[in-house]
C-alpha cells in the first residue's frame, strides 16, 4: 500500500515576527506568560510535535492531537518554534516561526527567525534561495547558511551580509534543506529551517 505522508502545518499564532499580544498571566510569576501556539491543520496528520526554541536550545516540546498548544515562557524574550505533522507513514516539518513574549526586554533581543524563500525555476532547473531577516532592536544582522541536498552539504556560507545565494542547479526528485542562522553583534541568534523537494 502506498504510504501517505502528512501535509505541512502552517503557523497561525503568535503572528510570525511580532510581539505576542494574546497571552495569559501566570499567577505568582510576574516574569512569565502562558502563550497559546496554534497552526493550520495538516492533511493526513494524526498528531503534531510542537517544539519551542530559544536561540538553538529547545526549551519545550509537546505532542498534540489538536491544532494548538500552550507554553509558559519568560517575558521579554524572543523565541522560535516549529510543528511536525505526524502519521503512521512518517512526518513533515513546518517552516520555522518566531515571536517575542510581552514585557520589558531581558537584555538585547535575539533576531527573529529568518523567513526563507526557495523558488525553483522549471525552465532552467535552478533553485533560488533567499531570506528576510529582522531584529526587534534594529541590530545589523549577519547570516550563516547551510544548504543540503539529500542530507549532504552542498553549500556552507558564514557571516553573510547579503540575503540571497547564487542559484543552485537542482536535481529532479532531490530534497533540499536550507538552514539560516541569523546573528546580531551581541551574540544572539536564531535558526530557521525550510525544506523543498523538487518534482521529478
Amino acid at each position: 500500500m502506498e504510504s501517505i505522508l502528512p501535509g505541512k502545518a502552517v503557523g497561525i499564532l503568535p503572528v510570525n515576527g511580532e510581539t505576542c499580544t494574546d497571552f495569559e498571566e501566570v499567577s505568582g510569576e510576574a516574569n512569565m506568560a502562558t502563550i497559546t501556539i496554534s497552526w493550520s491543520a495538516a492533511e493526513n496528520a494524526s498528531s503534531y510535535l510542537v517544539q519551542v526554541f530559544e536561540s538553538d536550545v529547545e526549551i519545550g516540546d509537546t505532542t498534540a492531537t489538536t491544532n494548538q498548544s500552550k507554553f509558559t515562557l519568560e517575558k521579554g524574550k524572543s523565541y522560535s518554534w516549529m510543528v511536525t505533522a505526524k502519521n503512521n507513514d512518517g512526518e513533515t516539518q513546518s517552516d520555522t516561526f518566531s515571536f517575542i513574549t510581552p514585557g520589558e526586554a531581558i537584555g538585547n533581543y535575539a533576531p527573529f527567525a529568518a523567513e526563507i524563500t526557495m523558488l525553483y525555476n522549471t525552465n532552467n532547473g535552478e533553485l533560488v534561495i533567499s531570506w528576510i531577516g529582522n531584529d526587534e532592536d534594529g541590530d545589523l544582522l549577519t547570516y550563516d547558511v547551510v544548504v543540503m541536498e539529500n542530507d549532504a552539504i552542498i553549500e556552507e556560507q558564514e557571516d553573510l551580509t547579503t540575503v540571497e545565494l547564487d542559484p543552485i542547479n537542482a536535481l529532479a526528485g532531490a530534497t533540499y534543506n536550507v538552514l539560516v542562522k541569523s546573528k546580531d553583534s551581541f551574540g544572539n541568534f536564531s535558526i530557521s529551517i525550510q525544506t523543498i523537494t523538487i518534482a521529478d
